[in-house]
């Protein structure tokens, strides 16, 4: 979930994507402390989700990853500025949502979402809107 064309210079970091209401699908996934999340991570959720429920349902991600993280290469001395970007980041507020979710309700798609909470660095919860 990389963005697709960036600046290396003048880079606006760490938009606000904060959003604390349900919007778009059924099921909800909030997050219950505050974290970083990265690219990886959001791109391995949406991959395990797409997989299960295949195309059955419709997935929203709320949040996007648009801080830079630059690191050095291992064998570079110290100076000569700034390395080149290795991932971007999301800083996650408590009570945000990361994610929303359209798809049948089912004992499997809840033993899912318990599958989506070990892959990410935040701890969750799962709501589900109390009318369709």
């Amino acid at each position: 979930m990389m963005k697709k064309k960036f600046r290396i210079k003048n880079i606006k970091k760490g938009s606000s994507n904060f959003s604390n209401y349900q919007q778009y699908g059924i099921l909800c996934v909030k997050s219950l402390t505050y974290g970083i999340l990265t690219d990886n991570q959001l791109e391995a959720v949406r991959r395990c989700i797409l997989r299960s429920i295949k195309r059955k349902g419709i997935i929203w991600i709320r949040i996007q990853c648009t801080y830079p993280v630059t690191k050095k290469s291992v064998g570079s001395r110290m100076g000569k500025g700034v390395g080149a970007v290795k991932m971007y980041i999301s800083n996650v507020k408590k009570g945000s949502i990361l994610l929303e979710l359209q798809a049948p309700i089912s004992r499997e798609l809840l033993f899912l979402l318990k599958k989506v909470a070990s892959k990410l660095s935040v701890k969750i919860a799962i709501f589900i809107r109390s009318y369709y």
